[in-house]
């Protein structure tokens, strides 16, 4: 028998519901106990071992770098122009994020990137304004033209993803950005998720 109109209602009003309390237990266990906003598509399953490249020289990541491929996120108010400037300093890195809403609006974000300590595999911890901390594994980089991070949380059989590629011009050679692919598969990362952030004439005008 075919349900009736009042029985899907009642059914996507019940999954509404769960969703919203399966975002919550995720957000609360990313902010430290502090509500935050949910940042990105909830997936079942579990994260890959990731590990950053061997003897990461954070001060040879100091410079400009535009994001060139990222999984999209919930609650990014950068929607394209996206480019991060990184000042090396007393061991870690601050982060100056800017680029242009939908609407065009001018947006900036600052944060820290540094690496955590004694972690067996190379993770970094970045603390952005607005966001919860997260740990962030830089899988490759020539530390001149391109750097692929990865970032992931999981909390009971629940995962959430996090992935860019950065290169230091907004127009890449293309060979470089299938090789932050290549990279990101090889570590289990599903690389069908990465969109392109747009850097269109207008958008970098007076860059």
């Amino acid at each position: 028998m075919f349900a009736s109109k009042c029985d899907l209602k009642t059914n996507m009003t019940v999954l509404r519901k769960m969703e919203a309390v399966v975002l919550m237990i995720v957000t609360l266990s990313l902010g430290g106990g502090e509500l935050v906003a949910a940042s990105t598509v909830l997936e079942v399953g579990s994260c890959p071992n990731v590990t950053s490249v061997r003897n990461l020289d954070l001060g040879k990541l100091e410079g400009r770098w535009y994001q060139i491929l990222q999984i999209p996120t919930e609650d990014n108010s950068i929607a394209k122009c996206t480019r991060s400037t990184y000042t090396y300093t007393d061991g870690y890195l601050k982060v100056v994020t800017e680029g242009r809403s939908a609407g065009g609006g001018e947006v900036a974000r600052t944060g820290v990137l540094a690496k955590l300590p004694h972690s067996p595999s190379g993770a970094l911890q970045l603390d952005m304004d607005g966001m919860p901390p997260l740990d962030i594994w830089v899988v490759y980089t020539d530390y001149s033209s391109v750097a692929c991070l990865y970032s992931c949380a999981e909390f009971h059989g629940l995962k959430a993803e996090w992935a860019w590629a950065v290169a230091s011009s907004p127009r890449p050679q293309v060979k470089m950005v299938n090789r932050c692919r290549a990279k990101l598969r090889l570590h289990q990362v599903n690389t069908a998720k990465l969109q392109r952030v747009p850097h269109s004439a207008r958008c970098l005008k007076g860059d």
